[in-house]
């Protein structure tokens, strides 16, 4: 009786586009070596469809893991022509399913790749993710005296460190590009608009505090018109659809905007990057610390916050920076990016939506108090 080991390859790969799962992959690529030659040539596109099949088992958190290993290339195919950018604009707004979405369109993954992201979970991944836990988790709650002076920055905060982390590594796979080329002078890059970065953080790092004040409070946000400024409003779409409780029912506790604002100003999460950057370089301002109010940091150093912003906007592995086994691979780069910092001429553009400013680079800190203005700290 033939066997698929008899089929020609072309045949092989239609069967692979058959399966149901990574693991069906898997299994049928250890049967024997000319199964697993052959089926190295699979598409990418495929391998992410059948990883996505077993997302909730082996790609935890679901969907964010594989949108974190997406996010990159769904960039660059966002950069390709105006049309794609607005197609990724208007899939951040059904959240990260509406990226991953998208992601299976237009991206892919390779098992050498995959192998790669399963490290990670373990060199990056959780130990970063408990230091965010020590930031605005259950280790930070567990404080002793924690209203009372146990902590400095004490606040009700409801926040899932893992989902945390990956808002920080998937802003970071979507904007480094635009960082890079911000950092080279390239003019010929098509970076991705302020519009398209502050619709990423309201439906992405999804917050009831932009929904509150997108549709409600936000009259600093308004234009002469009355209306308020499409770059703060918030549609009852994705993360913000009211369920069938009822038209004014809105069924979402989570503070991810605050919660990664929170874990920005840390005085648990800032000391690592510092004694990084201190083993690097000098830095251009010392105790440079950005206040809640952003209305585009007079009497800051804006050298010191680009540098601190490009530093942690690096995607999935550079969050790995933050480990100090891991360092040394980075301190060359770190200090590349402070000596094209100090040899720009220019101060970044700055762009204002109400009371609240950002830069035309991608600055996280500027991106989420633009769209949580108005909530907390008086801003």
């Amino acid at each position: 009786m033939a066997s698929l080991a008899s089929l020609a390859p072309e045949l092989l790969l239609l069967v692979a586009d058959r399966l149901h799962n990574i693991e069906d992959y898997s299994a049928l690529s250890s049967t024997c070596r000319y199964l697993r030659t052959t089926l190295q040539s699979v598409a990418p596109n495929t391998i992410l469809r059948l990883a996505n099949n077993q997302s909730r088992i082996f790609f935890r958190p679901s969907p964010e893991f594989l949108v974190a290993a997406t996010a990159r290339q769904l960039g660059e195919w966002a950069r390709l022509n105006p049309a794609n950018e607005t197609s990724l604009a208007t899939a951040f707004q059904n959240g990260p399913d509406g990226m991953l979405d998208l992601a299976l369109l237009h991206c892919g993954l390779t098992m050498p790749r995959i192998r790669q992201l399963h490290a990670l979970r373990f060199s990056v991944i959780n130990p970063v993710t408990d230091i965010i836990d020590r930031c605005v988790g259950q280790q930070w709650y567990s404080t002793p005296d924690f209203w009372d002076g146990g902590v400095d920055d004490a606040y009700t905060i409801d926040a899932d460190p893992d989902s945390t982390f990956f808002h920080l590594a998937i802003y970071g796979e979507l904007f480094a590009p635009d960082l890079a080329a911000y950092l080279d002078g390239d003019v010929t890059h098509r970076a991705l608009s302020v519009e398209t970065r502050l619709e990423f953080i309201k439906y992405c790092v999804p917050d009831f505090a932009c929904e509150l004040r997108g549709s409600i409070d936000a009259q600093d946000a308004r234009l002469p018109s009355g209306e308020l400024d499409p770059r703060r409003d918030v549609k009852p779409v994705g993360p913000y659809a009211r369920t069938e409780k009822g038209s004014n029912y809105l069924e979402f506790p989570k503070n991810n905007n605050v919660a990664l604002v929170w874990v920005l100003r840390s005085t648990r999460w800032r000391p690592h990057w510092r004694e990084l950057r201190q083993r690097a370089a000098e830095d251009f301002q010392d105790d440079f610390e950005d206040d809640w109010w952003f209305d585009g940091g007079e009497g800051k150093d804006w050298r010191q916050r680009l540098w601190e912003n490009t530093m942690v906007c690096q995607g999935l592995e550079g969050l790995g920076m933050i480990r100090p086994e891991m360092q040394d691979g980075w301190l060359e780069k770190i200090r590349a990016w402070k000596a094209k910092i100090a040899a720009l001429d220019r101060t970044p553009g700055e762009i204002r939506v109400g009371r609240h400013t950002t830069y035309d680079y991608p600055f996280l800190l500027g991106d989420l108090r633009i769209c949580a203005s108005g909530y907390v700290g008086g801003t």
